[in-house]
């Protein structure tokens, strides 16, 4: 074989192995896709965060709440997580906790009890905000979602997620831009049963401690025309976390000053 054609055999091959790994084979699928947010999502051990969260109303006026987030991460199965406001005063000590297979559970102070989220109750506010109670389960989008690539940018998937047969997630259908590189989500689309535009959730991430973290989440009820921005102002990862955190006893044991 001359030189010549030997080149022109290589300059083949190397097109032919161009062709191959752009081809729709190689590409990611949408689940494929969806896997790694959820992995993003699980990526540490644990997390405990304080964070606000502002109420915006559509005159434009604010109500400020502090709370604080404990999260236990898993790779395989659900997270679990709590939550309790901190301020102010009247809903202090008021605690959400999110256990695996959609066990939820709201602890209302004023009444000193407790109460299981049922399936009925998922659509509705979480404490005022427009956070539903269905917003705050811990459990994976690949457990409750199939997904699809219906676009990109060129640094973004565009997925549109569908409710699996058998799953009581409240919004049927929600379109997902995910950052190609690192994959998280930077803003999801959520639809209603009549597959209207329900609610927008804006998302600005950060890398902290080599995790990349939701610093700030802004879901905005487009049909109520209201807002809530929720940012974390400090978060640890890792940590040495009780277990005993993520109990419905817990969930209703009083918070010393923070």
């Amino acid at each position: 074989m001359n030189i010549r054609l030997h080149q022109g055999v290589l300059l083949l091959l190397g097109m032919a192995l161009a062709l191959i790994a752009a081809s729709p084979a190689a590409a990611m699928t949408g689940d494929e896709v969806l896997a790694k947010v959820d992995a993003v999502l699980s990526a540490s051990d644990n997390s405990v965060a304080l964070a606000t969260m502002t109420l915006i109303d559509r005159d434009g006026r604010e109500k400020e709440r502090r709370l604080k987030v404990w999260t236990r991460h898993f790779k395989d199965r659900d997270d679990v997580s709590m939550l309790k406001f901190l301020s102010p005063a009247d809903i202090r000590n008021l605690g959400f906790l999110s256990l695996a297979d959609d066990q939820m559970y709201l602890y209302l102070p004023a009444f000193d009890r407790d109460r299981r989220i049922a399936s009925h109750a998922r659509k509705e506010s979480f404490a005022g905000s427009d956070l539903s109670n269905d917003d705050l389960s811990t459990g994976k989008y690949t457990t409750h979602y199939t997904a699809g690539i219906t676009g990109q940018t060129e640094t973004e998937y565009i997925l549109e997620l569908k409710r699996r047969p058998g799953s009581d997630r409240i919004y049927p259908r929600v379109v997902a831009w995910v950052n190609k590189e690192h994959f998280y989500a930077d803003k999801m689309e959520l639809y209603d049963d009549q597959d209207k535009l329900w609610k927008v959730n804006d998302m600005e991430h950060e890398k902290i401690q080599g995790y990349w973290t939701p610093k700030q989440i802004r879901m905005k009820d487009v049909q109520k025309d209201h807002t809530t921005v929720m940012k974390i102002t400090s978060i640890e990862y890792d940590c040495d976390l009780d277990e005993a955190v993520f109990t419905k006893r817990f969930l209703k044991r009083r918070l010393k000053d923070e």
